[in-house]
């Protein structure tokens, strides 16, 4: 009980911190202050954990997707701004529930698809469409996003079917046009993991991956090495967490890890991450396993910052988010087909 009294109010002030103070200050000040801010919500998150972590229930589980949801859906809205040039609009027959971002001056000939992250038990239109505003009007591109079932209620493969099905009616619409799909965290896992199912034929032209989740298993010891320099991820509940969202599949399954998987047949790909958080070496792997196939991958990395900083309103986002457009911009030359 003193506990869950000491979680409470450590996060009723990380959040006025987090979404109202440090994004009144100049822009200098909001990287360290953030630093900061984080390691105390890990602190926070790891009593969380401890309360939790010996045999949680399904209502444990479900109580901490819930909470993680709403904190995720009230900062998304609040750390960046909704591009007003962008009109928002709901597809109304869907498979799934899909949003489209329609630009001004859109591109014709391309079209993305976002895949968001959340540890596949978080995230939604409310917690992603203002990052995603700002991509689509600053890259002219007509972005699509959907939302997936989520653990605990549904585990793999329900995200990976539910992909499938928003990939096949978007793909529908665009029949002709250039594909790019992006995805960060646990939704770079997503997208990456529909690119190396043989099953699946269906392939982006290009894909974006932001700090990517890419194994789910604590097999390179390597990963450990991060595991006090991250200042946001639990090293012990992110593996907790992939092993329960694998279930039976397990978490070295090629399409819940791609780290493991074939890439022979690849699209070109960006990779941004930042070389302190843990699931770095993530990207590292799996960069290494294209390049050795001669495909064509770009690696950005940041120093000091954490896992998918590209959502705070800090300078090194906004340099993060130019890199993303540039990139897409880039595309009207050269795609891998």
């Amino acid at each position: 009980m003193y506990n869950q009294r000491v979680i409470s109010i450590l996060a009723k002030i990380l959040e006025k911190f987090t979404i109202e103070i440090i994004p009144s200050l100049p822009m200098f000040m909001r990287t360290p202050l953030y630093l900061n801010i984080l390691k105390i919500r890990k602190v926070k998150d790891r009593l969380r954990l401890d309360v939790t972590k010996k045999n949680p229930t399904f209502e444990d589980r479900l109580d901490y997707a819930l909470d993680s949801r709403a904190n995720l859906n009230h900062s998304g809205e609040k750390l960046h701004n909704f591009n007003s040039n962008v009109a928002l609009e709901e597809i109304k027959d869907g498979p799934v529930k899909i949003y489209k971002f329609i630009p001004p001056n859109s591109s014709k000939d391309k079209y993305g698809i976002y895949f968001h992250g959340g540890g596949y038990f978080a995230g939604s239109i409310t917690s992603h469409k203002n990052l995603i505003s700002q991509i689509s009007n600053d890259s002219n591109l007509i972005v699509y996003f959907f939302e997936y079932r989520l653990s605990p209620e549904y585990n793999f493969p329900s995200a990976h079917e539910d992909a499938k099905l928003a990939v096949d009616f978007i793909k529908a619409l665009h029949p002709d046009d250039q594909s790019i799909w992006i995805g960060e965290s646990a939704g770079g896992g997503l997208a990456t993991g529909l690119v190396v199912d043989k099953e699946y034929l269906e392939k982006p032209d290009n894909l974006i991956l932001l700090s990517p989740w890419l194994d789910l298993s604590d097999n390179f010891e390597d990963k450990k090495f991060f595991k006090n320099s991250d200042v946001t991820i639990i090293i012990e509940g992110m593996f907790e967490v992939g092993e329960y969202y694998a279930g039976e599949y397990g978490t070295k399954n090629p399409i819940l890890s791609p780290v493991y998987a074939d890439v022979d047949d690849f699209p070109d790909v960006l990779i941004q991450v930042c070389t302190d958080e843990l699931l770095y070496n993530d990207a590292i792997e799996f960069v290494k396993k294209l390049e050795d196939k001669n495909i064509n991958v770009q690696l950005q990395t940041w120093d000091g910052l954490w896992h998918a900083w590209q959502f705070f309103p800090i300078k090194e986002a906004y340099e993060a988010l130019d890199k993303i457009v540039e990139y897409i911009k880039s595309l009207e030359f050269h795609s891998s087909k």
